[in-house]
């Protein structure tokens, strides 16, 4: 029996750790591999027997992996609980990922030497899921507000992944205002303790550039915006200037969609 759950995301690539991303973004000058993997729980799962389950290959392979920088797992808020989880990888280079796969079988082997308890394993592992699953890989970028966090203080916080669908806007200052909101209004939002974005490299849609922003809380979410909008305010005072600067800033995006999730922060490297 082979490992096809959140251990397959790990075969696949890897998930990306949020618990601190801080400086993981750009690794040694370089741009950095994210890999986002969507699985979907069947209904009536139990949560902490899914959980015990997790951490129990969490501990014994994903945690003593390196060459993943960060792994976070998130559960949606919105739908069914369990029906839709984010498995997230940083991963350093692309020979880091092939390499990963070694080491990931090595330490399943190491973990459970037994083939027939392996198998019961990961077959408990697998009932949590259902088969279908999405992949992405992503770049990071260097437009990033880190997240300040204590090595290993692993905590709960809120995510929303903002997916972007860019347009092939003519307005030539658009990704110049793009860099200035970020730099003047998402750094300074005191409510946005982080901020990823990620460029498309793999998947369904080139176009897709993913914001992922980091909050305390949810009631937070609601409360960066009035926090946006007056920062908005203090640095275009005019009115018109400032729907001119948003309607360049939008005029790249075709289509956006935000989704909400929780991270699992005993799952959190």
């Amino acid at each position: 029996m082979k490992p096809l759950s959140l251990s397959l995301v790990i075969l696949f690539v890897a998930v990306l750790n949020l618990s601190p991303i801080s400086g993981q973004e750009i690794i040694d000058g370089e741009q950095a591999y994210v890999t986002i993997t969507t699985l979907h729980g069947v209904e009536g799962f139990d949560f902490e027997a899914w959980k015990e389950v997790e951490e129990e290959y969490f501990n014994k392979v994903t945690s003593k992996i390196d060459l993943i920088r960060s792994h976070e797992v998130l559960m949606s808020y919105f739908l069914p609980e369990f029906g839709e989880i984010k498995v997230i990888n940083v991963i350093g280079s692309w020979e880091d990922i092939m390499t990963i796969n070694e080491m990931r079988m090595a330490l399943i082997e190491e973990a459970w030497p037994d083939e027939e308890e392996r198998n019961a394993f990961f077959e408990k592992q697998n009932s949590f899921y259902k088969s279908k699953h999405e992949d992405e890989i992503y770049l990071t970028s260097e437009s990033t507000k880190d997240l300040i966090r204590e090595p290993g203080q692993n905590l709960p916080f809120t995510f929303m992944i903002k997916t972007n669908i860019l347009s092939d806007t003519e307005d030539e200052y658009s990704y110049d205002n793009y860099k200035n909101y970020v730099e003047e209004v998402l750094y300074k939002n005191s409510k946005i303790l982080g901020y990823y974005p990620f460029k498309h490299f793999w998947g369904a849609d080139s176009r897709e550039f993913v914001e992922m922003f980091i909050f305390d809380s949810l009631s937070d979410v609601e409360l960066s915006q009035y926090e946006s909008n007056a920062l908005i305010a203090k640095i275009i005072p005019n009115e018109e200037g400032r729907m001119q600067f948003l309607t360049s800033l939008y005029s790249a995006i075709e289509s956006q969609e935000s989704k909400f999730y929780r991270n699992i922060p005993s799952l959190s490297k």
